[in-house]
């Protein structure tokens, strides 16, 4: 009897074996060879898998933007204010514990996109983008429904997401502080969505 071979879980298998090496090499760097050495299987059988190279960072990618959605779905959950709630989506970037070199990834990442950027690679963000997109909204919409801020805030969550790249290349390329930057920037934008209380 011939062995079925899951092959979306055999994918997501090897992208798991090798996210250590990404981190370590950089897209660039990242080989067939060690890819196929780190999974334990042949050359051959990383492209019955894959595409290509792109493909299987691509999939490395999602495995980490997994991970960080059901750690930002753990934030939904909690019971604290939407304001601390926006805070650590925010902040949860930049204080995982490999962090700086999933952020160096993300920058050679927004590198080769604006440099030598494919569809596949814009239909990628966009796909990425919008998982984050719609954790914020689910945040921004408990945060109208308890009475903590103005119903406009939904018109906003794009540009949050937005302010969110933004910083996690200022704090690469500028060497900002992103917990002193998102607290200021949220201290400012919570004077305009709160909702005050009626004298």
């Amino acid at each position: 009897m011939a062995i079925v071979v899951d092959k979306e879980k055999k994918r997501t298998d090897i992208a798991c074996a090798c996210k250590e090496i990404l981190l370590e090499y950089g897209i660039k760097n990242l080989t067939i060879s060690q890819i196929a050495k780190t999974a334990g299987i042949g050359k051959g059988t990383v492209y019955e898998y894959f595409k290509n190279k792109e493909d299987i960072v691509f999939e490395i990618i999602t495995t980490f933007i997994t991970e960080h959605e059901k750690e930002l779905n753990n934030i939904v959950n909690l019971d604290i204010s939407t304001k601390e709630k926006f805070f650590h989506f925010f902040y949860h970037m930049h204080k995982a514990n490999n962090s700086h070199q999933q952020l160096n990834i993300y920058r050679e990442f927004l590198a080769i996109s604006m440099t030598t950027g494919t569809q596949e690679m814009i239909d990628f963000s966009t796909a990425c983008r919008e998982r984050f997109t719609n954790i914020l909204h689910q945040i921004t919409q408990e945060g109208i429904d308890k009475g903590e801020i103005r119903e406009e805030a939904q018109g906003i969550v794009s540009a949050l997401i937005t302010f969110e790249l933004g910083l996690i290349i200022e704090v690469h390329t500028a060497a900002r502080n992103p917990k002193e930057d998102i607290e200021t920037f949220l201290n400012s934008l919570f004077l305009l969505l709160e909702k005050k209380e009626k004298k």
